[in-house]
């Protein structure tokens, strides 16, 4: 699973759902649309987005974002009954479209050095439950989960969440290396990084407990907003080929 399109953007890109109904049984997952001129590359083929089968692939493109933008304009066009969305979004064109139970979508963005560059998703929203539970990550006081991804790698699994905090970056870093030191977990690393003129300050702590791994990215959040943390647990010798 590609770490990269974890965070609140990826996540955000997915999670424009308003409802939710009955998944009929044995939908076929539709087929992942291959935009012009592009390379195409699994992020995850068997995930779980707050507990939403998902599947997304990243692709990078020759062609510019305006062509790429038109392909899936048009692919998401014919034979369905709505006329697919298209949003900006944060520098990036989503275009999305609804296909039974499933909920497809492709971010779409300038590459550096021209062509294009982005994310092709499909959740399958009908029929599923909206879920997130943190997990082994603790909740501090006012913390919020924004999101749990999860997925399995040959011979491990994958859980990451996002937590919304309402403390400022160095109280989140003090708060979970207290509380995961005294659920058994050992300190392997820490790094700062301090507030600069054009940056907001914050940190990386990484842990170890028996055959797993966690690591935190704290950032503190503009204008005194609170932080943002993406905890990344990764459990060995549980995922597909597993002895």
């Amino acid at each position: 699973m590609n770490r990269k399109y974890t965070g609140a953007p990826f996540l955000a890109l997915i999670f424009t759902l308003s409802s939710i109904g009955s998944a009929a049984a044995g939908e076929t997952w539709p087929e992942i649309p291959s935009p012009p001129k592009s390379r195409l590359e699994w992020v995850g083929d068997s995930m779980r987005v707050n507990g939403v089968p998902t599947r997304v692939m990243q692709f990078h493109s020759r062609a510019n974002s305006g062509e790429v933008v038109e392909y899936f304009r048009a692919y998401w066009s014919g034979g369905y009954s709505t006329k697919p969305s298209i949003t900006p979004m944060s520098g990036a064109t989503v275009v999305s479209q609804r296909h039974g139970p499933f909920f497809m979508t492709a971010k779409v963005e300038d590459a550096d050095g021209g062509g294009s560059q982005g994310l092709i998703s499909i959740a399958q929203i009908a029929g599923s439950k909206v879920q997130r539970d943190p997990g082994e990550v603790p909740l501090m006081p006012g913390a919020q989960v924004y999101s749990v991804v999860e997925s399995d790698d040959p011979g491990k699994h994958c859980r990451t969440v996002v937590l919304l905090t309402p403390q400022p970056q160095s109280s989140v870093t003090r708060f979970y290396q207290a509380s995961l030191t005294n659920a058994g977990w050992r300190q392997v690393q820490a790094t700062e990084t301090p507030r600069t003129a054009g940056g907001s300050p914050g940190s990386f702590v990484a842990f170890a407990r028996g055959g797993s791994e966690m690591q935190l990215s704290i950032v503190e959040m503009s204008r005194g907003r609170g932080s943002t943390l993406i905890a990344n647990l990764v459990t060995k010798d549980t995922g597909p080929d597993a002895d």
